[in-house]
């Protein structure tokens, strides 16, 4: 069963990256820029490049990317990249109402997305159990 869908981080990832990349990154921004009317330390306007820095990585990681489960494996297309994962690269899965975390072998990351914002969870429950199952 080929399923195509798009989805974003979890919703608890996504405020987090939002907390702890966007609100300082913000104000590392504002700081560069309002701070060397207010006071004059040398280098302040630095803080422009770096929160600029930390804005473009903050809005990487809290995208949708594009998924397509086939019977080769996972493809996931975001921003910057495509990757490929093969079924015989991930130990097992674990989905909720919200969300669906799929386990990698070894050191890696796993995949997690978001099903909340999903027009059919059911159907991409439905396609990781029967591609994970087959590849067992």
């Amino acid at each position: 069963m080929d399923v195509e869908f798009e989805a974003g981080p979890p919703d608890a990832l996504r405020r987090r990256v939002t907390i702890l990349t966007g609100i300082p990154a913000l104000l590392a921004t504002l700081a560069g820029t309002l701070g060397p009317f207010v006071v004059d330390v040398p280098g302040l306007t630095n803080l422009i490049l770096l929160g600029g820095v930390w804005l473009l990585g903050s809005w990487l990681l809290g995208h949708r990317d594009s998924y397509h489960l086939s019977e080769t494996g996972l493809r996931r297309s975001g921003r910057v990249w495509t990757r490929i994962y093969d079924w015989d690269d991930f130990d097992g899965y674990e989905a909720s109402d919200d969300a669906m975390v799929l386990y990698r072998s070894g050191p890696w990351p796993a995949v997690r997305f978001s099903l909340s914002g999903l027009d059919d969870p059911d159907r991409v429950r439905e396609g990781v159990a029967e591609h994970l199952s087959n590849h067992r």
